[in-house]
Order: C-alpha cells, then structure tokens, then sequence
C-alpha cells in the first residue's frame, strides 16, 4: 500500500531546495516543476498512476530532488512496475541529502528506506533458458533481453509476460507466462530446426591459379636467329671468295706460304676475305645459341615458340650452323 504523500512534495518551496552539489534551476524551471508536481501529487492522490509518473518525471528532470523521486518510486509501485521503482528508491539512497538539507528531504531519504525494504520480497524474478544454440534473441513484453541475463535470474515485474526466443535456422517460440508478486520461475525454451531455413554456406574463394613461367618476347629470339642467319651467308659467300682467290694463288706461291710479289694484291684479300669467314661463321654461331636459348626458354608444354606468319626452327650440322623457316 502507497504511504500518505506530502503535500510538500506537490507545492512546498522548500522542497524544491537545491544543494550545492545540482546546478542552480532558474525561476522558470522552479515554477514549472511546482506545478508538475502538483499535477502529480493530484494524480497519485486519485490512483492515476500513470499520470503521476509522467508528471514527476518531469518535475525531477527539471529540479531534481528526493521528495520528488520518492513520489515518482511510489506511482511506478502503483503502476505495477516494481523493478522500475526499486531503482528509484536505491537512487535516493545511493545520493543521500546533505546535513543542511530541507527536513522533507530526510524525511524522504528515510522513507526511500523503508519502503524498499517493504518492496523486495515483492518483486518476481524470472529464469530463461535457451537450448538448441547459444545465438538465441529472446525478448520479454517486446524488450530484449541481453545475453548475459539469459539462462540466470532476472528481476521483472508482476503479471502476465510475452517472452518470445528466435534464432537463425530455428523455428521461433513464444509463450505467455503470469507472475505472481515475490514468484520465483524458470522458463526453458527448447529451439527445434527450422526445414524452411537455409543456412547459407560460405562462397569459398576459388584457390589462386600457380603463377605462369614469365614468357620473354620472341623479338630477341628471331633477332639472334636472324643474326646467325646473316653470318652463314656472309660466311658462305666470303668463304666462296677465299676459295676461288686461294685456287688463283695455286702454283704461284711456294710451299713455305711465300708468293710472287705481283700477287700481294691477290693475298691481301685471300686473307681478308678468309678473316671474313671465319668471323661470320663465329657470329652465326653465337647468335644460334642465343636464340636457341631464347625458344627453349620461350616453349610452353613442348611446343616450339612461333608467331603468327613466322615459324624458325634452328639447326645444327657438322660443322655448320644456321635456321630455317617459314614467313
């Protein structure tokens, strides 16, 4: 049963005292809050719970003093929201009033006490539980529920509770349960499957593809084999030269390598044109292995480098080098 009010709390001056430790209301908050709390008082005086609440909620936002929050804790007892008013009473407790406070302030840190005291053994409490999956979502009178309150003890108010517990891939519940003033129940929820639900599997990323030989361009490949090709025939031909200058010189020089001095001209470029040869077949040689090199690097799977149009396939003889293709 909710103890006589003071009228102070509704109209008194004194009772809109503040302390030193709450900023300095203006006029115009004081008188607003007087009259709050006098719509208040009225309210509760005619058991119109929810008005009062409303109007000393308003009135303690403005001017915040215990005698206002100890009506305000007295209309939420009267409007069944004992766990509301449970915080409001340990608030004008936990605050205190100062020494030189108004006496309707002790007055109401006094009453603060005794009626929680009084209050306690009235407040329910409930226990749910949840098995099937440790992500559930439960909600009591549409209000969630954390996860640490769920499967331990939970202060709610008295009478009739709409819990309702979902999960992704299980089928949702709900249930309606009363409860008696200082009850004390458990409500266990055991999700079950849902068929029509799908979990969705995880896309996998596709593994990353082995990373491709680097392929050199085939420009230096045919560069090295057209080079080997230029020094066959510079070769061949300045070889062909030495040849026919060499049979000019034939019985016309001795054994010993010495000829007749009209012939200088004549051995001048034999032997130019043999340096010649022999030079050009050197080059056509190096530039055979390079490319050689180049295409075997170059090959994918055993197949031969080649380009569109062009197709070059070296070579290698006794004693001779070179390359052959198709343009």
């Amino acid at each position: 049963m909710i103890r006589k009010l003071s009228f102070w709390s509704g109209l008194g001056v004194c009772l809109l005292w503040v302390g030193s430790s709450w900023a300095e209301p203006s006029a115009a908050d004081r008188a607003t809050a007087r009259s709050l709390a006098g719509e208040g008082y009225q309210a509760l005086q005619s058991k119109d719970y929810a008005t009062a609440v409303d109007r000393f909620s308003r009135a303690d936002a403005l001017v915040h003093a215990p005698t206002l929050m100890i009506d305000w804790a007295r209309s939420l007892v009267g409007l069944g929201k004992l766990v509301e008013a449970q915080e409001r009473y340990e608030q004008i407790i936990r605050e205190g009033v100062e020494p030189k406070a108004p006496k309707p302030w002790h007055r109401a840190l006094s009453d603060a006490g005794n009626e929680l005291v009084q209050l306690k053994p009235r407040i329910p409490w409930l226990t749910i539980s949840v098995e099937g999956t440790e992500d559930a979502q439960v909600t009591i009178d549409d209000i969630a529920v954390p996860r640490a309150a769920i499967g331990v003890r939970r202060a709610v108010n008295p009478g009739s509770l709409k819990l309702h517990v979902q999960a992704k891939g299980f089928r949702s519940q709900e249930r309606t349960i009363q409860l008696a003033e200082g009850a004390e129940e458990g409500a266990t929820f055991r999700l079950e499957k849902d068929p029509d639900q799908h979990e969705l599997t995880p896309v996998q990323a596709p593994p990353p593809e082995p990373a491709k030989a680097k392929r050199h361009e085939p420009t230096a490949m045919y560069v090295a084999f057209g080079v080997a090709g230029a020094g066959v025939v510079v070769g061949a031909v300045s070889g062909a030269f030495a040849l026919s200058k060499g049979s000019d010189l034939s019985g016309l020089c001795r054994d010993d390598g010495i000829c007749q001095s009209t012939q200088a001209d004549t051995v001048t470029a034999y032997n130019r044109l043999y340096r010649t040869s022999n030079i050009a077949f050197g080059v056509a040689g190096v530039g055979a292995a390079v490319g050689l090199t180049l295409w075997l690097v170059n090959r994918d799977t055993g197949k031969p480098a080649n380009s569109k149009g062009v197709v070059i396939h070296p070579y290698l003889g006794l004693g001779s080098v070179g390359a052959v293709g198709r343009f």
